[in-house]
């Protein structure tokens, strides 16, 4: 959080706990908090890099399942005409 924020939110929680001193610890713990959730939900949150990185394997894994399906289908049928021809 910026010093702003911490300020205002201290003169907030104030009105409710009239210590000085529990209110700033209060107001602190928040802010580690606050902080550590954020922490965390940013380490798994996908940056444009990794959703283009992501779009290029899935591109390129439906290329390679096409083309093998395709040699198995050329495969399946050159080996049918085979066996009606002989």
């Amino acid at each position: 959080m910026n010093g702003q924020t911490s300020i205002r939110l201290f003169e907030l929680v104030q009105e409710f706990i009239p210590d000085k001193r529990k209110a700033k610890e209060f107001v602190s713990r928040l802010e580690e908090t606050v902080d550590l959730k954020f922490d965390s939900i940013k380490e798994t949150m996908a940056t444009k890099t990794d959703i283009a990185q992501l779009e290029f394997k899935l591109g390129r894994a439906i290329y390679i399942v096409g083309l093998i399906q395709f040699l198995a289908i050329v495969g399946s049928v050159s080996a049918i005409v085979n066996f009606m021809l002989k």
